[in-house]
């Protein structure tokens, strides 16, 4: 059944599940994303454009650092709330959706990892919108496999010196810090700095601002799907990073990283959940449409009863991980099975709204074919799917 409410069918009657201040969080997402002129929407998404402004007005709403506390500006919620928003702006294609996502993904490390110096300059500008953040991992001979970046750090005194390229980078364009991932050279760095058993050169976590030297941006893609986030590459050419710019300790990158994506999967879940309840809502009124014009859908019930099981069943995993982040249970294996499942409901929603609508599913105003592109790029970043079942098969294969 295609939920009539601002809840989700799932959640309707699961009090404990969802608490009252989760539902004004997922009302206020929905009024937010609805408000959104579909032009707005188009627009961003064939010009390609980062929408900063959009960005700033859902940080003053509280969702630009919604799972943090108050004492850094952030809004006290905690992560299924997040999630709910997530899903409502991916069931919208809100514009800004993956960059916010991302930008509460890099904030991860700094207010679990850094010091309070770095979390009163990073956290409270992150949380009112000022600052925008990027997280740089991937590399273009790195992607899934953290362990192959060869982004380099050498320590210079009172700063490092990172060289390398990172690819593929959301809101890199637009960002005004990054959380960045570089092997730190065990000659620049003191036996102290370096974690017992490292090799010759370890991961290591910096926050790096835009205007440091060194920095720069790169190319800037123009991409099939996830279009509007300023995507690009970032260089690094002896980047000057002051000392009191690593995050963590030395050796710790991989930790950082991990356990932030870990979070990230989840975020991405939710948006593919919203996308496949986006194409769900798209195939009902096409056939309820169609019905009250004297052409009977009855043969189709059959899919829509199965494509609704499959968006169902991403909700109830992604909100079942998010619910274990809130009780500081993170699970790895969980958030991998959510976002498999999320990513590949929303391809299979998409796919089939697009062939049961023909020519109109191809009609921008209705979203489809932007959810049908999104959709394909969510089986693939924050670790590809294919890796998601490796770290799954392995979890259970070391019982």
């Amino acid at each position: 059944m295609l939920r009539t409410d601002i809840l989700p069918e799932v959640l309707k009657d699961s009090s404990c599940f969802v608490s009252q201040l989760q539902r004004l969080w997922l009302e206020k997402a929905r009024s937010f994303a609805d408000a959104i002129p579909i032009a707005e929407i188009i627009a961003a998404d064939a010009e390609n454009k980062f929408r900063r402004d959009l960005f700033e007005r859902a940080c003053k709403e509280g969702f630009g650092a919604l799972p943090f506390p108050s004492t850094y500006g952030g809004s006290g919620g905690d992560y299924l709330s997040f999630c709910l928003v997530n899903e409502e702006f991916g069931r919208r294609c809100v514009p800004i959706m993956s960059s916010l996502g991302v930008h509460v993904l890099c904030q991860e490390p700094v207010f679990r990892f850094g010091s309070e110096e770095q979390k009163q300059k990073y956290l409270p500008r992150s949380a009112s919108g000022e600052y925008l953040a990027a997280f740089g991992l991937t590399e273009p001979n790195a992607g899934s496999d953290t362990a192959a970046i060869s982004t380099s750090a050498v320590s210079a005194g009172s700063h490092f010196l990172l060289n390398g390229t990172n690819t593929f980078i959301t809101s890199g364009g637009a960002a005004d810090y990054y959380i960045v991932m570089a092997k730190l050279s065990a000659a620049g760095a003191s036996a102290q700095d370096l974690p017992r058993g490292s090799s010759e050169k370890t991961i290591t976590a910096f926050v790096v601002e835009r205007e440091f030297p060194g920095f720069e941006i790169g190319q800037k893609f123009d991409m099939l799907g996830m279009r509007g986030y300023a995507t690009c590459e970032l260089v690094f050419n002896d980047c000057r990073v002051p000392a009191e710019n690593l995050l963590a300790q030395a050796g710790m990158g991989r930790k950082v990283a991990l356990s932030s994506l870990a979070k990230g999967r989840v975020t991405i879940a939710a948006q593919a959940t919203g996308w496949a309840q986006g194409a769900l809502d798209a195939i009902v009124v096409h056939l309820r449409e169609a019905e009250a014009n004297g052409c009977p859908s009855g043969a189709l019930a059959y899919l829509v009863g199965d494509l609704s099981m499959l968006v169902e069943s991403a909700r109830v995993l992604t909100y079942q991980a998010a619910s274990a982040i809130d009780r500081g249970e993170s699970d790895v294996t969980l958030a991998a099975m959510a976002k498999i499942q999320a990513t590949d409901a929303a391809m299979r929603l998409s796919t089939e709204a697009v062939s049961i609508l023909g020519s109109r599913g191809l009609a921008s105003n209705l979203l489809v074919e932007r959810i049908f592109r999104d959709a394909k790029a969510g089986q693939i970043y924050e670790g590809t799917n294919q890796i998601q079942r490796m770290l799954i098969a392995r979890r259970y294969q070391s019982k």
